[in-house]
């Protein structure tokens, strides 16, 4: 019987069978593939059949490392914000102080949402699931934690919670405003405008905390 090959990879496509100890690479190549499509050509186009031509496997070997689609785009979005956190952390490794810092972090998420349009709607604006739910609450909880460092001393904890909420409102705007018009609409210098963004929420954290403490 001839029905147990893989339609949607060809004989000259598929990859050797992966040997003893190889399972993790091949599980790296596999998100490697599917951000791949993601940056070319949305969320839609990221699906087992396509992400197992792209590494050129099987459809049942990417099974074995992911369940299903959903599983594999939960993965994706945890990888997402892993390049988030990198942006940010490389961001703010110069800074001499906690105002700083919080602006340098503020600047990188913009120009990372900018610069990966499709991954950020993914993360920031796809289907909610476990996946995205942690990547919201651990991006606001290095945000707040940047913003504490910032706030004058004796600002209470919940005052801090509803600044970062404020400052994530918007950063995620600066985004989103510019993603919802075609790039030729954009401004020309883009470091500028995240900049600009940037020091206005600082600059509010700054001015909000010195009202609370008076």
């Amino acid at each position: 019987m001839g029905g147990s090959k893989d339609p949607g990879v060809s004989d000259s496509e598929r990859r050797p069978r992966a040997r003893r100890g190889e399972g993790g690479r091949l599980h790296e190549e596999i998100l490697d593939a599917a951000e791949a499509l993601l940056d070319a050509s949305g969320e839609s186009a990221v699906t087992i059949r396509t992400v197992a031509q792209r590494v050129g496997v099987s459809n049942p070997a990417v099974y074995l490392h992911f369940a299903d689609r959903s599983a594999l785009l939960s993965t994706v979005c945890l990888r997402v914000w892993d390049r988030l956190d990198e942006y940010m952390a490389d961001a703010c490794s110069t800074a001499t102080d906690p105002v700083t810092e919080l602006k340098n972090r503020c600047v990188a998420y913009i120009r990372f949402g900018l610069d990966h349009p499709l991954r950020y709607r993914l993360v920031a604006s796809g289907p909610a699931t476990e996946a995205t739910a942690r990547v919201a609450e651990a991006c606001f909880d290095v945000l707040r934690h940047a913003v504490r460092r910032s706030a004058a001393e004796g600002v209470p904890e919940i005052d801090t919670t509803a600044l970062t909420r404020a400052v994530c409102a918007c950063l995620h705007g600066a985004v989103s405003l510019l993603l919802l018009q075609p790039v030729s609409a954009w401004p020309r210098d883009l470091d500028r405008y995240a900049r600009d963004v940037a020091a206005l929420a600082t600059s509010g954290v700054l001015s909000l905390c010195s009202d609370n403490t008076r």
